[in-house]
């Protein structure tokens, strides 16, 4: 079978950039009920995954879990946990935590279809950017579990190039890449890997997600959308009620064989019609940047610095943040004291006039820098003063474990959250 690959439209290749993008979903509305018995019938260009490659893969997932069991954590040990982002991802992990509970498809345990009445529960596809089934998984389990989505970017891999990227749009990508980082799935590919979320639904995520994860806001996806998959899954929607019974993967190959030659035979059609969309998308972006007045390297300088700055870890409601800060406060005096002391001893030096020459210049050269770094510590100090409410002259040896100041730092972490989340409504909204 033949492997169609598209590059991304009107993007400047560069390193690790994707030279091919898939799409891949799961339908669960494609079942076979368990009171089908029809004689096994394969088609001799089939697209489905094995099942012993599935079962095999599933196994393997599971030894790796086992392997490296997360910790159980209490809600106060959550908590009190600092937020932080793990490993090669660019979002923190309360992001994720919260697009992880947003969306059922995350939760593998989650059923979406009976597997008492159902023996073949859904389908999941790895279509191309012409919307060109590659292969299809099988799929016997109540929820999308992960190892079919591995599974299928496993196999694609098997028949590419090695320094093939490509670009992989999936309904909780996010979640994927996750999973790949924290337990080494796929990490033969991850740097030939760059994970997306579908635009329909990456609205519904996080916008620190969305920045990372949009296909739009992503270099490399040009103008893909990822729901090749649901247009797959609307064409063979007349099938649902005939594919219960009678000879579904056998029907599916036929079908997936058929659509195939059909959006061959129109390839040429469909490449101008997009190649014509891109160009006037891209004349009309060009249209606006000469009308903003700035030039491009200063607005993707721009970008790259909100992205940095809206995906930073959030602070966490912390019940020892308050004792964290003063003790942090209490070293920077410290800090600040002995570089007082290093900024009078030089002053000394240079002031008298017996002092050996070496001396003397090592204190011309250190003195001023110690002088810029005393000025950056007094700032600091002031701004964490300022977050405290205290002065210059208040003892925080009696402040350490305060109860209305532990209150007061909870406090202005919940602030922050707030207002963080209504600024990123504002971005979505715009």
């Amino acid at each position: 079978q033949a492997i169609i690959f598209a590059p991304g439209v009107l993007c400047a290749l560069e390193v690790n950039f994707p030279e091919s993008q898939m799409a891949t979903n799961a339908c669960f509305t494609q079942k076979r009920n368990r009171q089908a018995q029809d004689l096994p019938r394969t088609h001799p260009r089939t697209v489905f995954l094995p099942e012993q490659g599935l079962d095999a893969m599933e196994k393997y997932m599971d030894v790796l879990r086992a392997h490296k069991p997360p910790p159980k954590k209490t809600k106060t040990m959550q908590d009190d946990e600092e937020d932080r982002i793990e490993g090669g991802l660019r979002v923190p992990n309360s992001v994720l935590d919260g697009c992880e509970s947003g969306f059922t498809a995350t939760d593998e345990r989650r059923a979406k279809a009976s597997t008492q009445f159902f023996d073949n529960t859904a389908l999941m596809a790895l279509l191309c950017r012409h919307d060109i089934v590659l292969f299809l998984a099988n799929m016997h389990s109540a929820g999308e579990k992960q190892h079919y989505v591995i599974s299928l970017i496993e196999t694609l891999f098997q028949h590419l190039p090695l320094k093939c990227h490509l670009g992989i749009l999936y309904d909780i990508g996010c979640q994927v890449e996750r999973s790949c980082v924290k337990w080494g799935f796929l990490d033969r590919y991850m740097d030939r890997i760059l994970f997306g979320i579908s635009v329909f639904h990456a609205f519904g995520y996080r916008w620190a997600c969305q920045l990372i994860y949009h296909p739009q806001k992503r270099r490399g996806f040009g103008l893909s959308d990822g729901e090749g998959c649901e247009r797959f899954w609307h064409s063979i929607s007349k099938l649902i009620a005939y594919l219960r019974y009678h000879q579904r993967l056998y029907t599916l190959d036929r079908q997936v064989d058929y659509a195939r030659d059909e959006i061959i035979e129109g390839l040429g059609a469909w490449l101008l019609r997009r190649s014509q969309h891109a160009l006037k998308k891209h004349k009309a972006a060009e249209l606006i940047l000469q009308g903003c007045g700035h030039q491009e390297v200063l607005l993707r300088a721009q970008w790259d610095a909100q992205v940095v700055a809206q995906t930073k870890p959030l602070p966490r409601q912390s019940k020892k943040a308050g004792k964290d800060m003063v003790n942090e406060l209490i070293r920077l005096r410290e800090t600040q004291n002995d570089l007082k002391k290093r900024v009078k001893e030089y002053d000394a030096i240079i002031a008298d006039v017996d002092s050996p020459s070496d001396e003397y210049a090592d204190a011309r050269t250190e003195v001023e820098s110690v002088r810029r770094k005393l000025e950056e510590l007094r700032t600091r100090i002031r701004r964490k003063q300022a977050v405290l409410g205290v002065g210059d002259r208040t003892r925080l040896t009696n402040l350490i474990n305060n109860p209305f100041l532990a209150l007061w730092m909870q406090t202005l972490a919940l602030k922050q959250q707030l207002r963080d989340r209504l600024r990123f409504c504002k971005f979505e909204l715009d």
